[in-house]
């Protein structure tokens, strides 16, 4: 059965949202106050979203994948006034909700008992909005371990809510987006409570677009939605390109992308031959960016990522990056380091986490989020892996991204996790751990691990190829194609506080 899609007009955002800042407003969230939400993709989302951002408050979404136990948290941590939550997920806020006042609770699509029905909100007036105040959102990132961690800027304008030109999302649109397509159709099919599409939906918003809300990713219902409601642009994550390519030749035929202008991704690594291919399917149209909650980024076209394979761009114009040794000092073009942001003038914070805050810290003004990388004579920047995944093999550093993207080029691979596991002599070894494709299920997995061994030795270094394959049936990945790395990982060491 195919999930729901919503069509939404640009005016109806901003009636719905102003109905739902008049609500705060009467139920006396102040103007700083917070709010925390556990919503799907749907109409509401956005009301909550926009109404509390433009009315001064500070909006926190939650992740459907979290436990009971993680919102709880959540809904404490962010100092919530005031909860919105979605009644299929309801089960997830037995503890949560008994932090915020019964008149303060908001049920959207069905009833939850103790909670005001949204029908209340959709009473109210939708006419302009009277106190506009420029809010924000406090995303929470859930990081490889412990609980999910708020990230909160220290300085807050305190003006109207942004233009078009002060919204990052709007910006970056505006950068690659034809003029002629700027106030199109925008296609959302992740989840609005990660970074990016949150981003990207409200820069265009802010652009003057339509919005279409799939509530749940289906590569040829993507195909479909964007014929059908001539989608102008959209976000992605690798996984999804990896789906969409999967698609039989016959079905990624059948329908019209040509709407299509401008199709952002990022949040994941992608690999070569992924964006090559998309990019030979779809023409010069994807955007890729790369960044975090907490702040930084660069950015790259297609034109430019087809002279500069593998890269995730330049900053942006009001960024600072520099790759820095083990002592906080720039490196050279070229040499290998930390990736390195400058804070700007409006630094984050780990809400409530000083220690966490000050890790990222690595020099004076300037924070990391843990990825090595290395920035060309030219300026682009190239990605090695993330500090924390990096195998330790004889003292060599050896980067499971690489060797990742070799093993995704084999035709039986639907996905696969590269970990280092205990070794007496060289401390740790690669292994990989495998997920094979539907029509590979049933392939002998030992003419499966020749055939991927052999194809690693042809394409990588010794030290690279991996000892030994494992297969999985599944790899536990998020909604923004995100590995869940210390999953896999964990299964291979004993000890919790080795190399975790």
């Amino acid at each position: 059965m195919s999930a729901p899609i919503h069509v939404l007009k640009n005016a109806s955002v901003t009636t719905n949202a102003a109905r739902f800042a008049r609500a705060l407003d009467q139920l006396g969230v102040p103007p700083r106050g917070a709010l925390a939400a556990l919503t799907a993709n749907t109409p509401e989302t956005l009301a909550v979203y926009r109404g509390s951002t433009w009315s001064g408050r500070r909006f926190t979404p939650m992740s459907s994948r979290w436990t009971a136990q993680e919102v709880d948290y959540v809904v404490g941590n962010c100092e919530a006034d005031a909860l919105v939550v979605d009644a299929r997920y309801q089960d997830r806020v037995v503890e949560a909700m008994k932090r915020i006042p019964s008149e303060r609770r908001f049920a959207v699509g069905g009833e939850i008992p103790g909670f005001r029905s949204w029908s209340e909100v959709e009473a109210l007036s939708g006419a302009t909005y009277e106190n506009p105040l420029a809010g924000e959102t406090m995303l929470y990132t859930s990081g490889t371990t412990g609980r999910p961690k708020g990230v909160i800027r220290t300085q807050l304008s305190e003006g109207p809510p942004p233009t078009m030109v002060a919204s990052a999302g709007a910006a970056m649109m505006t950068a690659f987006l034809p003029e002629g397509a700027r106030d199109g159709v925008h296609l959302v099919s992740a989840p609005l409570y990660h970074a990016g599409p949150n981003t990207y939906c409200d820069g265009a918003l802010l652009l003057g677009a339509d919005i279409v809300l799939m509530e749940k990713f289906d590569a040829e219902e993507f195909l479909a939605a964007v014929e059908k409601y001539q989608a102008t642009s959209t976000f992605l994550v690798p996984t999804h390109f990896v789906r969409l390519l999967r698609l039989p030749e016959e079905i990624r035929g059948r329908y019209d992308l040509s709407s299509l202008s401008l199709v952002c991704h990022g949040s994941a690594p992608i690999s070569v031959p992924v964006k090559q291919a998309m990019i030979e399917w779809w023409g010069p149209i994807l955007f890729e960016f790369y960044g975090g909650t907490e702040g930084g980024g660069t950015m790259i076209s297609s034109q430019e990522w087809l002279s500069k394979p593998g890269s995730v761009g330049r900053p942006r114009p009001d960024v600072e990056l520099r790759i820095l040794d083990d002592a906080g000092e720039p490196v050279a073009a070229g040499i290998e380091g930390t990736v390195a942001f400058a804070l700007g003038e409006s630094p984050f914070e780990y809400k409530d986490d000083p220690e966490k805050t000050n890790e990222g810290r690595v020099a004076p003004g300037y924070f990391t989020m843990g990825d090595i990388g290395i920035v060309d004579e030219d300026g682009y920047l190239f990605l090695r892996d993330r500090r924390a995944d990096v195998i330790i093999s004889g003292g060599v550093n050896l980067y499971p991204a690489q060797i990742e993207s070799a093993i995704l080029e084999l035709p039986f691979v639907a996905d696969c996790c590269v970990v280092g596991v205990p070794d007496e002599e060289w401390g740790e070894s690669v292994r990989a751990v495998v997920q094979r494709t539907e029509a590979a299920a049933h392939e002998d997995p030992e003419e499966l691990s020749k055939a991927l061994l052999a194809h690693c030795r042809e394409r990588l270094a010794g030290m690279q190829v991996p000892r030994e394959v494992d297969f999985d049936d599944a790899l536990p990945r998020t909604e923004t194609g995100k590995l869940a790395r210390r999953a896999v990982r964990s299964r291979y060491w004993s000890d919790e506080g080795k190399r975790l």
